[in-house]
C-alpha cells in the first residue's frame, strides 16, 4: 500500500469517527472506527466498525448506511478534496473473535497443567 493511501486512510478514518461522534444519533451504542481501507482511485472506502454492546450491530450498521450522506457532507467541510469516496460500512469482528481465542486457550491450558 503507498504512502499516500495509508495517509488517505488515517484522515479518513479520524474524520468520520469525529462526524459520526458528533452527527449522528444512534443511543445506547458506543462505535468506534477501527479501520478504513480506501481503494486506489479513491472512489471508495471501506470503513470497519466496531461497535458496542455487539448485539446493536445491525442497526448501528444500518444507521450508519443510512446516514452516509449526512457523514460525507461533514467530511466535505473538512477535507478539501475534489470527491470524497463513496463509504462502505462493515462490522469489525475481531474483538468478539480475540476473546473467543482466548477462552480456548484458557480452556486449553485448564486441561492440559495439573
Amino acid at each position: 500500500m503507498s504512502r499516500r493511501i495509508e495517509q488517505v486512510n488515517e484522515v479518513l478514518r479520524s474524520e468520520i469517527a469525529l462526524a459520526a461522534a458528533r452527527d449522528l444519533d444512534l443511543p445506547g451504542m458506543l462505535i468506534t472506527v477501527t479501520k478504513v481501507d480506501c481503494a486506489r482511485k479513491l472512489d471508495s472506502a471501506k470503513v470497519w466498525v466496531s461497535v458496542l454492546p455487539d448485539n446493536k450491530a445491525g442497526s448501528a450498521l444500518r444507521g450508519l448506511r443510512k446516514q452516509q450522506g449526512l457523514i460525507r457532507q461533514a467530511m466535505a467541510k473538512k477535507i478539501l478534496w475534489r470527491k470524497l469516496p463513496r463509504l462502505i460500512f462493515l462490522f469489525d469482528d475481531t474483538e468478539k473473535q480475540a476473546a473467543k481465542l482466548e477462552d480456548i486457550f484458557k480452556e486449553i491450558n485448564l486441561h492440559t497443567c495439573p
